[in-house]
C-alpha cells in the first residue's frame, strides 16, 4: 500500500464532511425526528405524524430523483461545480437555522423547512462526490473517500455529543429545558456546517473548460438522455447502480428512521440520543478499518459483507424492547455504515469516466435517493396498514438481498482489464 499524501484541496474536501455530517447526525438522525414527534406535532396522533414525516422524506427524495443527473450534467458542461455546491449548501444551512424559530404545534412548517434542507443537502452532495473524482487519483479513491466519511463521523459526532449533553443537562448551559437545548442545536449545526464549508470553497478548483451554453438545462437534459441511450457502453457502472439502488435503500431507511422507530417502541429520547452518539464514535474507527480491508480485498467484498450485517440488524430490530438492546443495534449500525458508504462511493468513482463524473454522480445520488424514498414509503405504508412499529423495517430485507445478489455480478476495475 502506497503512502497517502494529501494536498490542501484534499484536506479541505475531507474536512468538509465533518461539517456536512452534523446535518445527517444532529438533524436527520436525532433531533429533528425527536423534536418533531414530541414537540412540533403535539396534538397529532403519533402514527399519523410518523406517516407525514416519512412521506416528507419521500417527496424530498423523489424531487431529487429527477433532478440529480441534470444537476451533475450542468456542472460537467459549465464548470459550475463549486458555485452550485455552495449555493445548495447555503440554502440547506439557512433552512436548518429557521427550525429554531418554530413553536409548539408548527409541524407543517417544520416538515416544509426540513424537506427543503434535506433536498439541498442531498443536491450538494452530488457535487461533493463529484469533487472526489477530480481531486484524487484512482488508486487513492477508497482511502480518501473513507477518510471523508470517518472524519465526518468524528466531526459530526463531536458536535452531536455537545448538543446531546446540552439536551440532557440544559440547566448547566443556562437553558430552561431540553426543548430549548434542541432548538439551539439547530443554530449550532448551521454555524458548524458554515465553518467547515469555508476551506473547500477557498481551495477547491473547478476542472475542465468553462462552456457557456445558451440553454444549460436543455443541453444537460439532452446529455443525460444520450448517456441513457448509450447505456451499453457503461454496463458495469449501471449494473452497480442497480445494486446500489436496492441496498442503499436499507442503509438510508435505517439512518432516517432509527430515532422515530426507537421512540415509538417506548424508549426514552435520552436513550435514543446515547445510541446515536454510539453510532458516530463506533463508525469513525470502523470506517478506517474497512478502508484497509478494501485495499486488500476490494470494495465489492466490503460492500457485500456489510449488506449481510445490515440484514442481521433489521432482523434484530424486530426484537427490541430495551435501551441496552438499542445500544447493541446502534453499535452494529456504526460498525458498517461508514464502510458501505465509503466503498460504494469509491467503487463507483473507479467505474465512471472522469469527464462525465458530475452526470454519473448525479445518477449515483439519483439511484441512492430512489432507494431512500422507497424505503421510508414502505415503512410508512406498513405502519399505516398494520399500526405497528415492530415489523416496520422488515420489507427492506428483500432489497438488501436483491442488491447483494446483483453486486456479485459487478466487476472491480482490475477485473475489467483482465
Amino acid at each position: 500500500m502506497t503512502k497517502l499524501k494529501l494536498n490542501t484541496e484534499s484536506k479541505a474536501w475531507i474536512a468538509y464532511d465533518a461539517g456536512n455530517s452534523a446535518f445527517a447526525t444532529t438533524i436527520v438522525a436525532a433531533f429533528f425526528p425527536i423534536f418533531y414527534t414530541e414537540f412540533w406535532s403535539s396534538g397529532v396522533d403519533g402514527t399519523v405524524a410518523t406517516s407525514y414525516y416519512t412521506f416528507t422524506i419521500t417527496i424530498s427524495n423523489l424531487v431529487l430523483l429527477f433532478s440529480a443527473p441534470i444537476i451533475g450534467s450542468i456542472t460537467d458542461l459549465s464548470r459550475t461545480t463549486k458555485r452550485l455546491f455552495t449555493s445548495f449548501t447555503m440554502i440547506s444551512i439557512f433552512f436548518v437555522a429557521l427550525l429554531f424559530t418554530l413553536e409548539l404545534g408548527d409541524w407543517f412548517l417544520a416538515l416544509i423547512f426540513f424537506g427543503i434542507a434535506n433536498y439541498c443537502f442531498s443536491a450538494g452532495n452530488i457535487l461533493y462526490d463529484k469533487m472526489l473524482v477530480q481531486i484524487a487519483p484512482q488508486s487513492q479513491l477508497t482511502r480518501i473517500s473513507s477518510l471523508g466519511f470517518a472524519f465526518g463521523y468524528l466531526g459530526g459526532g463531536m458536535l452531536f455529543l455537545v448538543n446531546a449533553i446540552m439536551t440532557l443537562y440544559p440547566e448547566s448551559f443556562g437553558l430552561a429545558d431540553a426543548s430549548e437545548a434542541i432548538r439551539w442545536s439547530f443554530i449550532m449545526v448551521s454555524i458548524w456546517w458554515s465553518l467547515f464549508l469555508i476551506p473547500i470553497v477557498i481551495h477547491f478548483k473547478d476542472r475542465g473548460i468553462a462552456l457557456h451554453k445558451k440553454s444549460l438545462i436543455k443541453e444537460s437534459t439532452f446529455k443525460v438522455f444520450l448517456t441513457l441511450r448509450n447505456i451499453s457502453e457503461y454496463k458495469n457502472a449501471f449494473l452497480f447502480l442497480l445494486a446500489f439502488f436496492l441496498y442503499i435503500d436499507g442503509v438510508h431507511t435505517v439512518m432516517y428512521l432509527a430515532s422515530t422507530f426507537a421512540i415509538n417502541i417506548g424508549l426514552e429520547s435520552s436513550a435514543v440520543i446515547i445510541g446515536l452518539i454510539l453510532v458516530q464514535f463506533v463508525a469513525f474507527p470502523a470506517t478506517l478499518i474497512w478502508s484497509k480491508i478494501s485495499a486488500k480485498h476490494g470494495d465489492r467484498s466490503v460492500i457485500n459483507f456489510c449488506i449481510i450485517v445490515y440484514i442481521g440488524i433489521v432482523v434484530y430490530s424486530t426484537t427490541l424492547s430495551s435501551a441496552a438492546e438499542f445500544y447493541i443495534l446502534a453499535a452494529g449500525v456504526g460498525s458498517v455504515q461508514g464502510g458501505i458508504q465509503a466503498c460504494s462511493r469509491s467503487l463507483f468513482g473507479k467505474l465512471v469516466p472522469e469527464e462525465k463524473a458530475g452526470e454519473f454522480f448525479g445518477f449515483f445520488n439519483t439511484f441512492g435517493k430512489a432507494g431512500a424514498f422507497i424505503g421510508p414509503g414502505l415503512v410508512g405504508l406498513f405502519i399505516f396498514i398494520f399500526d405497528s412499529m415492530t415489523i416496520a423495517l422488515t420489507p427492506i430485507i428483500l432489497l438488501f438481498v436483491a442488491g447483494g445478489l446483483i453486486m456479485l455480478k459487478v466487476k472491480e476495475p482490475n477485473e475489467i482489464t483482465k
